[in-house]
């Protein structure tokens, strides 16, 4: 957890994207990327899992902060630049989740942290769209499954993924169906005028 540095807030974070190029497409589906990670960290917190809601929030807006570069460049991995584009903006705390949002590192059963919620709220978003995780994987599949060892890969990503929200779910005190209604809830009441 960060206790060393500020956090950038949520304008200082698109502005971070802006400065490297970042899309529109890309910045809106971190946008929904933080909104599906803001409800698992708050459901983790709520049952007593100490995660960093401020530091969940920078990682998922800035998890594919690389993304673009590595594209223009034809080129190396989003999630290796984007942990470098970060060290280099003195944002280290955030760089080591980011870096995680493509491969988990470390073993499979340790607390669930910061790194584990971007990593598995990325895996419910198709762009901007919310999504199961059998959706996303398809997506996936037809996007970057062109090879047998990349099919091998991404099904190894799919069976980590599955068992990692096992272990969130298992915690949370809603299920994995509920999480596009629990991110459209307030919006909803919003456009309703309701309290």
């Amino acid at each position: 957890m960060s206790d060393t540095i500020a956090l950038p807030n949520h304008e200082e974070c698109i502005r971070l994207l802006e400065k490297y190029s970042t899309p529109l497409h890309i910045i809106l589906h971190s946008e929904m990327v933080w909104e599906v990670g803001k409800v698992v960290a708050e459901g983790l917190s709520r049952n007593n899992y100490p995660v960093d809601i401020d530091l969940v929030r920078a990682s998922c807006l800035l998890h594919d902060i690389g993304k673009y570069l590595c594209i223009l460049e034809g080129r190396g991995y989003h999630d290796i630049r984007g942990q470098e584009i970060l060290d280099s903006e003195g944002l280290p705390d955030i760089g080591r989740i980011v870096v995680q949002h493509v491969v988990l590192r470390g073993e499979k059963d340790r607390p669930l942290a910061e790194e584990h919620v971007l990593f598995y709220a990325d895996k419910r978003v198709v762009h901007d769209e919310i999504v199961t995780l059998d959706d996303r994987f398809v997506y996936l599949e037809k996007t970057y499954g062109k090879t047998p060892e990349a099919i091998k890969r991404l099904n190894l990503m799919k069976e980590e993924t599955l068992f990692l929200e096992r272990r969130i779910f298992d915690v949370l005190d809603f299920m994995p169906m509920d999480v596009a209604r629990l991110v459209l809830k307030p919006l909803q009441t919003a456009l309703s005028g309701a309290p």
